[in-house]
């Protein structure tokens, strides 16, 4: 039976060309992606503008190997 492991990582939206070099890079290491969600959150403070702030969270895979 194969048997996993993952990884994920959070990146802002603003580091496009940044988030394209990490699905490169973990792509390279052997990683699949199996799984990616932007999630928003907006602040309602006192002091603050309401802005939201969005962020993509991509979760990848891969066989794990034995170790003897």
């Amino acid at each position: 039976m194969t048997k996993w492991e993952y990884l994920s990582f959070d990146l802002r939206i603003s580091e496009l060309t940044e988030f394209h070099q990490k699905l490169n890079e973990f792509g390279e290491s052997g990683w699949e992606m199996v799984g990616m969600e932007s999630i928003e959150s907006k602040s309602i403070g006192l002091f603050d503008s309401g802005a939201a702030t969005s962020i993509i969270v991509v979760v990848f895979k891969r066989p794990k190997e034995d170790v003897l």
